[in-house]
């Protein structure tokens, strides 16, 4: 009985050392805000818990717009203020490359809200393996969007309509591609066609984006041996 006690606690006690093994090399997710981005201001920077650094370029000053409880922000000036506009972008890069867990936009609608036409969001991704992508998020209708990229595209509270969030979560964006880059901008929507005076263009907001920092190879190579290590013991241990 004693032994097989013993062979208990210490089978128990190994798992336990896997578990910490595991959570010690836990994978940490950092998050950019635009509602911290300085209005006036071009550039704005931040830094994960694990190290990585995040730092979000526009073309012009950085400009802050509100509706509907969302906070966004966008370019000041141009053809619709606070907003990014067509020939307008915002350009986010990291330290080292990161899975995109999930992107959210504001104020894009699909009219014909503000004579809006179906406002298009345009995304030119850099991947870490060398590869670019070109992706667009258009409003389709009050609680729908369609999205070229991987994941889904959610809408987020009041959805497209007057005074509404036009807001949308883009979960999963490009898939378990390693991101190096972002660069967001709008492109020529689509004229509803009940609505006859739906000409103003695509603008919309950045809201936040979160983000999975990618393990250097070194600290990945690590936890895998050290799992192995802690599955070999336990077993092991299990056939004493």
């Amino acid at each position: 009985m004693k032994k097989v006690l013993d062979t208990g606690l210490k089978l128990l006690l190994s798992l336990s050392m896997l578990v910490t093994a595991q959570s010690a090399f836990a994978l940490t997710t950092g998050t950019v805000v635009g509602s911290n981005f300085v209005n006036g201001q071009t550039s704005y920077g931040t830094t994960f818990a694990d190290g990585t650094t995040a730092t979000f370029v526009g073309s012009s000053a950085f400009k802050q717009k509100s509706q509907a409880g969302i906070t966004g922000v966008g370019i000041a000036g141009g053809r619709t203020d606070g907003e990014i506009d067509i020939g307008e972008t915002l350009t986010g890069t990291f330290s080292k490359e990161v899975i995109v867990s999930s992107i959210n936009l504001a104020l894009l609608f699909d009219g014909p809200e503000y004579n809006d036409v179906k406002e298009v969001a345009k995304m030119l991704v850099s991947f870490a393996d060398g590869g670019t992508g070109v992706y667009y998020l258009t409003a389709t209708g009050v609680h729908s969007a369609a999205w070229t990229g991987e994941g889904s595209a959610v809408s987020i509270g009041s959805g497209a309509v007057d005074g509404g969030t036009g807001a949308w979560q883009l979960n999963n964006p490009f898939g378990f591609r390693s991101v190096d880059s972002i660069v967001f901008t709008a492109v020529k929507g689509y004229p509803n066609s009940t609505c006859h005076k739906c000409d103003n263009q695509s603008d919309y907001t950045f809201v936040s984006m979160t983000v999975i920092p990618v393990p250097e190879a070194d600290t990945t190579a690590m936890m895998f041996a050290g799992l192995l290590l802690m599955g070999g013991l336990a077993t092991r241990r299990m056939k004493s």
